[in-house]
C-alpha cells in the first residue's frame, strides 16, 4: 500500500523531529503543546517559517497549506507586520492598560465591518465565542446557547458539544448532543440545543420550540475546521436570519476562521447579506499575534458589557471580561499592519488560486479513479474521499478517513503541508507557481495510491 511507503519516506526524512519527540514526550503531554500539533506517526518540529514555506529541523521544505490554523493570510512573518513589531518592542509589550493602538484597530475593524459597532479584544477563538454568548444571556435573559452539528467553535465546555470530533447522536434532523471529548460535564449537555447545519425546516422548527429559553443561535458561516469548509446555503442563512428575530433569539456569527478571508475585509456578512447581532472573530485580525474579539449592535454592548460607575449595577446587568494580555500592543500593532496591508490586497488573487486548486483536484481525483469531494470557497478547500455530497457533518462522516490520511502524508513527504482531515489554504505569499506544483504532487500521490 502506498501508505506504508509514505510512512517508510516520511521516517528516514524527520529523525531529527522523532528524536525531538521523544525528548519532547519527558516534559509536553503528547511531545506536543495542543492536539492539532500532532501528526502520526509523530509530530514535525519547525525550525523556519517565512512566506508561503516552512522548514523543519531535519531541513525538509514545505510548502504550507495550514498557514498556522490561518491567521497567516499574509504568509509567514511578512516583513510589513515583523518591522512594526520590532519598533513596538520598544515601547511596551503587556502593560494592562488602555492604548491609543487598541482605538485604532478598533475602528479599522469598524471602517470594513460596520456592523461591529463596538468591539472587545481578548486572546482567543474560544475566549471570543465564550464571552459573545455570555453577553447574548446578559441581554435576553435566556440561558441556552444552539449550535449547529459538526461546529467548531472553540474549547470551553459548553463549544465542544457535537462538533470537532464527529461524533453523533439522534436523527438528522433532531440531533442529540454528544461531548466531543472528556471532562465535559453531563449537565452542559444537558442545556445544549443541537441543530442541523443547512437543513432550514429542522432549523426553523427546533428554534421555536425552544424560543422561551434560547438566548443565541451561534453559528460559522463557513464551517472551518469541524467538517472541512463547508458553507452555509443563502436561503438558509435568510431563514436562520428571520426566525432568530421573529424570537428574541440573538444571533451570533463565528468567524474566528473566516473573518477578513470570507468575503474579504467585509467578511460573511459582505458575502451573505444577512447582518448578526453579535460576531466573534481572531486569526488574522491579529496579524499571526493570539487574538480573539467579540462585538456587534452598539445597543447590546453599551448595556451588557461597557462598564458605568456603578460597580453594583454592573455585576447585576453586564458581563465581566478582562484579562492580563487582552488588546496588549504587541497583538494590536501586528494586528494594525495586517489589516492596512490586506486593504491594498486584491482578495481575487487568494480566491482564484484556490478555485485552482480546487478545480485541479477534482479532475486529477476523476482521471485517477477517485470518488473526492472538494469542498471550500473562497480561499479555502478541503478534501474529502466519498461519493457523497458533502453539507453537513454527516455526510462528511462518510469520507474515507484512512485514504485522507494517506493522500495527506503522501503530500507532505512529497514537501507541501496538508495536514489530514483539515480544512487548507491559501495565502498572499503563495504563487501560481506553488500551485502548480501542489497539483503536480497530487497527481502523484493518488497515482501511487491507485497502485
Amino acid at each position: 500500500m502506498a501508505v506504508e511507503k509514505y510512512l517508510e519516506l516520511f521516517e528516514k526524512r524527520t529523525t531529527k523531529s522523532r528524536q525531538h519527540w521523544e525528548e519532547a514526550k519527558r516534559y509536553l503531554a503528547g511531545g506536543v503543546s495542543g492536539g492539532a500539533g500532532f501528526l502520526r506517526p509523530h509530530p514535525v518540529y519547525i525550525a523556519d517559517a517565512k512566506g508561503s514555506k516552512f522548514v523543519d529541523i531535519d531541513g525538509n521544505e514545505y510548502i504550507d497549506l495550514l498557514l498556522g490554523g490561518f491567521p497567516n493570510i499574509l504568509g509567514h512573518s511578512p516583513s510589513v507586520i515583523t518591522e512594526a513589531v520590532k519598533k513596538q518592542l520598544d515601547h511596551g509589550t503587556a502593560v494592562g492598560i488602555s492604548t491609543e493602538l487598541q482605538i485604532k484597530l478598533a475602528k479599522k475593524i469598524n471602517k470594513y465591518m460596520p456592523h461591529i459597532e463596538l468591539v472587545r479584544f481578548v486572546n482567543t477563538g474560544s475566549e471570543a465565542n465564550l464571552f459573545a454568548c455570555r453577553v447574548a444571556r446578559s441581554w435576553t435573559g435566556k440561558d441556552k446557547i444552539a449550535k449547529f452539528e459538526g461546529g467548531y467553535n472553540g474549547q470551553y465546555d459548553e463549544q465542544l458539544i457535537s462538533g470537532i470530533s464527529g461524533r453523533t447522536l439522534g436523527s438528522a434532523d433532531r440531533p442529540e448532543p454528544v461531548a466531543d471529548c472528556a471532562g465535559i460535564p453531563k449537565f452542559v449537555l444537558d442545556n445544549a440545543i443541537i441543530l442541523p447545519y443547512n437543513n432550514p425546516d429542522a432549523t426553523v422548527s427546533i428554534i421555536k420550540e425552544h424560543a422561551n429559553e434560547l438566548a443565541a443561535v451561534l453559528i460559522e458561516p463557513v464551517a472551518g475546521f469541524g467538517m472541512g469548509g463547508i458553507p452555509v446555503e443563502k436561503e438558509f442563512m435568510k431563514a436562520l436570519r428571520k426566525i432568530t428575530e421573529g424570537n428574541n433569539v440573538l444571533l451570533i456569527f463565528d468567524e474566528v476562521v473566516t473573518a477578513f478571508r470570507v468575503g474579504g475585509l467585509g467578511g460573511a456578512v459582505k458575502y451573505y447579506g444577512v447582518k448578526p447581532d453579535l460576531a466573534s472573530f481572531g486569526k488574522p485580525v491579529g496579524g499571526g499575534m493570539s487574538i480573539g474579539a467579540y462585538g456587534g449592535r452598539r445597543d447590546i454592548m453599551e448595556k451588557c458589557v461597557s462598564p458605568t460607575v456603578d460597580p453594583l449595577q454592573d455585576a447585576e446587568y453586564k458581563i465581566f471580561q478582562s484579562g492580563t494580555f487582552t488588546g496588549n500592543p504587541i497583538t494590536m500593532t501586528a494586528g494594525l499592519a495586517c489589516l492596512t496591508e490586506l486593504a491594498g490586497k486584491d482578495y481575487s488573487y487568494i480566491d482564484n488560486l484556490a478555485e485552482k486548486v480546487r478545480v485541479g483536484l477534482r479532475r486529477i481525483a476523476a482521471e485517477q479513479g477517485f470518488a473526492v469531494q472538494i469542498t471550500g470557497m473562497a480561499s479555502m478547500f478541503c478534501v474529502h474521499f466519498t461519493s457523497y455530497p458533502i453539507s453537513d457533518q454527516r455526510t462528511h462522516n462518510k469520507a474515507d478517513k484512512a485514504k485522507n490520511y494517506e493522500f495527506s502524508l503522501g503530500m507532505i513527504v512529497n514537501g507541501v503541508w496538508l495536514a489530514p482531515m483539515h480544512t487548507a489554504a491559501i495565502c498572499f505569499a503563495h504563487t501560481a507557481k506553488e500551485i502548480d506544483y501542489i497539483l503536480n504532487v497530487a497527481e502523484s500521490v493518488l497515482k501511487e495510491m491507485k497502485r
